[in-house]
């Protein structure tokens, strides 16, 4: 996306709905975006929304977006598998999207996705339940330093953003001392 006016940014920052969302919205604005991670897609108007205000960096040349969700087994007003793979084909995105719950799919995810630089958490947050505890174990190989994580305590909450995992520094190999 080109910039935007001070018009545009009026709106993303007040007028922009819903509401749980502008924060994010204003991070794709003003920074550039290679990749997104999104755990838990609900019905995927955040996505549609987003996807527009991402501009990847000039190094890359398509935006990756990879997703770990129960799509429609959970329910009739979640985003379908072949919904979603829809959208991103038509946006010009590379899509890497994994059906299942956090608790199983994480550590697929960790394992197949290279770290992204926004990390989008849809409830499963901080609630003290064992999916909390098992994003928050594989975080660290989800995102990397520069990476923006929002998350929300409950499934289409406000998104805040949190802090990256400590020990995640620029162009540091971490290895194992003798």
């Amino acid at each position: 996306m080109a910039r935007v006016s001070w018009v545009q940014r009026l709106y993303w920052r007040y007028l922009s709905k819903p509401a749980a969302y502008r924060d994010l919205f204003l991070y794709a604005i003003d920074h550039p975006v290679g990749s997104i991670l999104e755990i838990g897609i609900g019905d995927g108007e955040r996505l549609r929304t987003l996807l527009p205000l991402c501009k990847p960096p000039a190094e890359v040349p398509q935006l990756r977006y990879a997703a770990l969700d129960p799509f429609e087994s959970a329910g009739a007003s979640r985003m379908t598998l072949k919904g979603a793979y829809r959208l991103l084909h038509e946006r010009g995105a590379k899509a890497h999207l994994i059906p299942g719950e956090p608790i199983s799919g994480v550590m697929r995810v960790a394992h197949t996705v290279l770290p992204s630089d926004l990390v989008i958490i849809d409830g499963h947050w901080d609630n003290g339940t064992e999916a909390a505890d098992v994003i928050a174990k594989w975080l660290p190989r989800l995102s990397h330093s520069r990476s923006a994580i929002f998350a929300s305590q409950s499934e289409g909450g406000k998104l805040v953003r949190v802090a990256t995992p400590a020990g995640l520094e620029v162009g540091v190999v971490q290895t194992k001392a003798a």
